[in-house]
């Protein structure tokens, strides 16, 4: 091979992978407040929405452009956004937290509530609470659901 060649496949080489590395030091990080929707605008369309772990967040697809990420429990994952040819247009970790601080934690024992303060304290589901009291409240939550659902059906 002569030198030339070599260079010439060298810094091809090199020019191909630039964009995996750029992407990797570009990557973006979008923070979610729990139980709240965020508008993400994509720059091309996409065809395929991966999310790391959608228990943490879930995202619906309004367009090719417009992504709905909705926060549903705490921690951290990631989306992607792949175009028709599967390349990637869109890489963000996303963080699940309390952006308001407004979540407050009381322990009694080894018996753990949640509540939500903004400005009175309410209970809140939150992962992790004492199971009577998070089962009441899901039963609670879930009834509401049926009644809400019940209206907008017409019954």
């Amino acid at each position: 091979m002569t030198l030339y060649r070599y260079f010439t496949l060298l810094s091809t080489l090199a020019f191909v992978a630039l964009p995996a590395n750029a992407m990797a030091e570009d990557r973006l990080s979008l923070n979610v407040a729990i139980d709240q929707a965020h508008i993400v605008r994509l720059q091309a369309d996409a065809a395929q929405i991966i999310v790391g772990n959608p228990a943490i967040a879930d995202v619906a697809a309004q367009s090719s452009r417009l992504l709905v990420v909705t926060g549903k429990s705490f921690g951290m994952t990631n989306l992607i956004a792949l175009d028709v040819s599967g390349a990637e247009i869109y890489n963000a970790e996303m963080v699940v937290s309390d952006e308001a601080g407004a979540t407050v934690t009381l322990y009694s024992g080894t018996v753990r509530r949640s509540y939500h303060c903004a400005p009175d304290c309410q209970r809140m589901l939150s992962i992790g609470d004492d199971k009577p009291q998070f089962n009441d409240l899901a039963e609670a939550v879930e009834r509401k659901f049926g009644v809400v659902n019940s209206a907008l059906a017409g019954q």
